[in-house]
């Protein structure tokens, strides 16, 4: 599958996601660029880009002159609850079937593309704009205490891991 069309998915799967749970599948930063919403981590994991890319590159492989991914060893999907698998066989189900750049230019419909999008750069997309543009203002406070909290789980979780 070529990357462009996996990283449209999966930034339809977080829109979506985000409205109906207040939280992104990715947790990834959004990114307005030319070809539409880009989830910038994910990009830069499939680029090389990244850290944790060679973590990445056991589970999945880029294909230079093709820009297509290969799974060539199964990740499992242990930590992704019934609600996220539904979800991304959704949008599986929705755009799979379509040709890449189709799916590059639905995404050039969605207004929170349109506000932030300018040419030449990657100019960020705050969630806050993906939830309004969905009308879903009630669940910025919502997600901001979710953010919150799970800031404070983080804390926590160092302070236990440094008493270990």
């Amino acid at each position: 599958m070529p990357y462009i069309h996996l990283l449209k998915m999966l930034y339809v799967a977080d829109r979506e996601y985000l409205a109906e749970y207040g939280y992104m599948i990715t947790g990834d930063k959004v990114v307005a660029m030319e070809h539409g919403p880009v989830l910038s981590n994910i990009l830069n994991l499939i680029k090389g880009r990244k850290a944790k890319s060679g973590k990445w590159r056991q589970f999945i492989q880029t294909e230079p002159k093709t820009y297509a991914l290969r799974l060539i060893s199964d990740p499992g999907n242990g930590d992704l609850s019934r609600a996220i698998m539904l979800k991304l066989d959704d949008v599986f189900e929705r755009f799979g079937n379509l040709k890449p750049f189709e799916v590059v230019e639905l995404t050039h419909e969605l207004p929170e593309w349109r506000d932030f999008y300018r040419c030449d750069t990657s100019t960020p997309i705050p969630w806050q704009s993906i939830l309004q543009h969905q009308g879903k203002s009630e669940m910025v406070r919502v997600a901001e205490e979710r953010i919150k909290l799970q800031a404070h789980q983080r804390t926590f979780q160092k302070v236990v891991n440094a008493t270990r």
